[in-house]
């Protein structure tokens, strides 16, 4: 045993360094960036709104089996065991018996224990009303495929706009960090002059003011990423302990602005307008099917069945006989009139399709008001996104430049101060700015209806 333990005494020294030197290796996969198709993928897939409108386009296909069962014969089974203590009491003809003329005769027929068994198939052969209705099944599965695809677009929408919030604040809180290092480097040399006699100690507390401020927001971003990432782990059912971290991707925020400004509408495929057009069509199926209930209807019928009545329960005494039956038949039934109860279901039916090509046509003007709005605010996203970028060069320039002369004794502090407060607002309404640009697209894309290129 002692012999064991020296020999795996360098093994366990090697792997201790090896997981000192190299710990990304090991917990690196669970600290693995998450990139926007990974995180909308997850979220798709965990969705219990999507998995329940899964489940209802699986009731859609078990509701189109039950419709095709009424087409296939129905067959149906009886037996009864029956003891009547009291038989029923019937008057016949007395002339039956050669009674007198006018006369009637009090008669029990029947014997107390009787049993009978009967079987009937049936059989629609021509129903016009089914057959107007065939064409539903198709337009129901595309209404449910339809209406999975919405909550997916909901859920990617959702999902999208939650993680590029997330990556803002982040960049915000990079930026808080950036200038709290500068202040600490511009605290450390303001000390060393007022040492020197070269300041004085006003400078050193408004250095210190304007750090607490920067530190209290920083703690404020802490805690909104910290509650943004629990929000985007239990849209992605991932596990609220670990740790999340989310890939940015190294393109510049507006580098793909070219790709979404050749952007176009096409209402034909846009998931509301093709729910309102599968809602129109199947009401106008049900609308034919309701004028075809007033056809005749023609079913074919067969009975076939046994009887046999005894004095007692005995009923395998095979003395006595058992009875057969059987029958064989068609049936036409021919509407006559029904108190104007057709025509009255067929009104109602037509001021419900008047009401669905009134939305369908609103529909169709929202989408296209949808899209120029969401359009027109991308552009002007982008027009402001440029001229921030512009304005951090332009604050950033300013600001070193003033540190250096800050450094050198020329300018004041106060300056100083003023200008690396306008540069983190500049920083802030810059980052901030991308989100509202990414939102924009996001917008853009939904109202296009192309939001699954973001699945990759």
């Amino acid at each position: 045993m002692k012999n064991f333990l020296v020999a795996l005494r360098p093994v366990c020294l090697w792997a201790l360094c090896f997981f000192c030197v190299y710990p990304g290796l090991v917990i690196g996969q669970s600290l693995r960036p998450l990139t926007l198709s990974e995180t909308i993928t997850l979220a798709v897939e965990n969705s219990v709104a999507l998995q329940k409108a899964r489940i209802d386009r699986s009731a859609v296909e078990q509701k189109i089996r039950e419709r095709r069962s009424a087409s296939l014969p129905q067959i149906n089974g009886v037996v009864n065991f029956d003891f009547v203590p009291e038989r029923p009491t019937q008057f016949w003809p007395g002339e039956l018996f050669g009674g007198q003329g006018g006369a009637y005769i009090p008669v029990q027929i029947n014997q107390p224990w009787q049993t009978g068994g009967i079987v009937h198939v049936s059989q629609v052969l021509y129903d016009e009303a089914s057959l107007r209705m065939l064409p539903a099944a198709g337009v129901s599965r595309s209404l449910a495929d339809l209406l999975v695809k919405r909550g997916e677009e909901e859920v990617v929408f959702y999902t999208a706009t939650l993680f590029y919030q997330i990556l803002q604040t982040e960049q915000l809180l990079r930026g808080v960090n950036a200038n709290l290092e500068k202040l600490d480097a511009l605290r450390r040399m303001a000390e060393l002059q007022l040492e020197n006699g070269y300041a004085i100690p006003t400078d050193v507390k408004r250095i210190r003011v304007a750090h607490t401020n920067l530190e209290t927001q920083q703690r404020n971003l802490l805690t909104n990423i910290e509650l943004l990432k629990q929000n985007l782990q239990f849209l992605c059912d991932l596990p609220l302990s670990e740790p999340m971290e989310l890939a940015w991707g190294n393109e510049t925020p507006a580098a793909d602005s070219l790709r979404w400004q050749n952007i176009v509408l096409d209402l034909e495929t846009s998931t509301e307008f093709r729910l309102l057009q599968n809602q129109v069509e199947l009401h106008r199926i049900q609308s034919r099917s309701q004028y075809g209930a007033g056809f005749p209807r023609l079913s074919a019928y067969a009975t076939a069945g046994f009887q046999a009545q005894r004095q007692d329960v005995n009923y395998f005494d095979f003395e006595n006989e058992w009875y057969g039956l059987a029958a064989i038949g068609f049936k036409l039934d021919v509407p006559i009139f029904d108190g104007f109860l057709h025509r009255r279901k067929s009104n109602l039916l037509k001021l419900e399709g008047q009401k669905l090509e009134l939305d369908r046509n609103q529909a169709s003007r929202a989408k296209e008001l949808a899209f120029n709005q969401a359009y027109s605010q991308y552009r002007s996203v982008l027009a402001m996104l440029h001229n921030q970028e512009e304005n951090v060069a332009l604050a950033r320039d300013i600001t070193d430049k003033l540190f250096l002369q800050y450094k050198e004794g020329i300018a004041p502090l106060t300056d100083l101060l003023n200008a690396q407060t306008a540069l983190s607002e500049a920083e802030t309404h810059y980052w901030t700015q991308v989100f509202d640009y990414k939102l924009a697209v996001l917008k853009l894309l939904k109202a296009a209806g192309k939001l699954e290129v973001l699945r990759g």
